[in-house]
């Protein structure tokens, strides 16, 4: 007994010298982790090595780099399209549905303010980002926009500068999700008191799902100190406030009739595989398996290294979350196939994450480069059916509402002021990308049979 109780104590040791070594190492990374991560790009520098590749029937001379990339997007895009032609062509249905899909996940944010909900805004007055781009010598915006007519988009929402703490808002988001087609809203969560926590948010979103036949699951964010031991502390206080929740998502546990949460973990791999495996192996020291808190954990799989990361954790499955193909390995479609087969081979889940487009420069304008841009919807198109042509169990949208980063389907209405024109749906109007999700939600279905 003496000699099992010296192991313990070795191991728990060991994994907390490897949690100090790590916090140590990626301090910058985490200190500055309030600055960088109010939106959702990774916290290192990824922007695309690709994103101002020419080809020999481009000419430097005539088009900048940036028209370069978006010309060879276009094609990528067309060859995309033509690649799918056999997909059934989606029809616009404004019928309601019978139920939202529980396959279908779409991430949320619930980080909004106004002054007159919240006495100040936040986030829609976003501060410009430093440029992580060292080499670019080019003067860019600083500061904060000044809401209302000045937000930190370059969308502009339908329903203006929202709070997310208003009844009236999140009854009318989660009306849209269900009525989209879509079952689970993935909150980006911190744990109480610290930045964009939606602690306070989360009772009204789970009542307000249950009325509208919707199920809340979280997304959990690299928050400042993130390590393994300090966030079971907090899902054990998480779970033990909403997992007899009737909103609370969950689905059967592989190998047993039990039904867990699914827990969504952004950036997992800034923490070490052998710290994550102490939780999610069942023979880890500080395991979770057949406790309390146990769930379907996810891990963020960004580069292609990251399957092993996953693996070795033992997570129970992966998303890519990024709505930029090309931007990461993850991300990119193509590699879509070659995911569903590591995934398949190694009893995993992965949910790979579409999107409508996305388009950051109103917070970090130096970052054009990484623009997709919506065209109609077409962009949306080719995600979608990347993702059902590789007939995935689940699939995530990213965003609702990530307005900053502008992957948002939440309606956006045309707005002009004396210095600045958002971009809008038109001619399709506010509700294009809410009523193009339940057309490839029924597909989804169809194809599932």
């Amino acid at each position: 007994m003496l000699t099992l109780t010296i192991r313990k104590y070795y191991i728990l040791s060991l994994l907390v010298g490897v949690i100090i070594l790590f916090m140590v190492f990626s301090s910058n990374d985490i200190n500055n982790y309030e600055e960088k991560r109010h939106t959702t790009t990774p916290t290192y520098s990824y922007f695309s090595k690709n994103a101002n590749k020419s080809n020999d029937l481009i000419s430097n001379e005539i088009y900048s780099d940036y028209e370069i990339n978006q010309i060879l997007m276009k094609q990528k895009i067309a060859r995309l399209e033509k690649k799918y032609q056999k997909t059934q062509s989606i029809v616009l249905n404004s019928k309601s549905m019978m139920k939202p899909n529980y396959n279908i996940h779409i991430f949320y944010y619930a980080w909004y303010g106004n002054i007159i909900m919240d006495g100040k805004y936040k986030h829609w007055n976003h501060q410009y980002m430093e440029n992580w781009k060292k080499d670019d010598r080019k003067k860019y915006p600083r500061g904060r926009h000044r809401p209302p007519d000045d937000i930190g988009s370059n969308y502009y929402p339908l329903l203006g500068c929202y709070s997310s703490s208003e009844s009236s808002v999140i009854d009318e988001h989660l009306r849209q999700i269900s009525e989209a087609g879509v079952g689970v809203i993935v909150v980006s969560w911190t744990p109480p008191n610290l930045a964009d926590t939606p602690y306070k948010i989360l009772p009204k979103l789970l009542n307000t799902a249950l009325k509208y036949n919707v199920k809340i699951s979280i997304q959990v964010e690299p928050y400042i100190g993130r390590n393994p031991i300090n966030l079971i502390t907090h899902l054990k206080q998480f779970f033990k406030e909403y997992n007899d929740h009737s909103a609370l998502y969950k689905i059967r546990k592989p190998l047993s009739e039990k039904m867990v949460p699914v827990i969504y973990i952004y950036d997992s791999y800034l923490i070490p595989s052998v710290a994550w495996r102490e939780l999610f192996s069942s023979k880890g020291n500080l395991s979770v398996r057949n406790t309390t808190i146990d769930a379907i954990y996810l891990g963020l799989l960004v580069d292609l290294q990251h399957k092993y990361h996953i693996k070795k954790s033992q997570f129970d499955g992966f998303y890519t979350y990024f709505a930029t193909n090309s931007f990461t390995y993850g991300s990119t479609w193509k590699n879509w196939r070659h995911l569903a087969k590591f995934a398949n081979q190694n009893g995993l889940i992965f949910i790979p994450s579409v999107g409508p487009g996305y388009i950051d420069t109103r917070v970090r304008p130096w970052n054009v480069g990484n623009t997709r841009h919506r065209r109609h919807g077409q962009y949306y198109d080719v995600a979608w059916r990347a993702a059902v042509n590789n007939k995935v169990n689940y699939i995530s949208i990213t965003s609702f509402n990530e307005w900053h980063e502008g992957t948002q389907i939440e309606p956006a209405r045309s707005k002009v002021t004396s210095s600045y024109t958002y971009l809008d749906y038109e001619p399709e109007g506010s509700y294009y990308y809410l009523n193009l999700t339940k057309s490839w939600v029924i597909q989804f279905e169809k194809l599932m049979g």
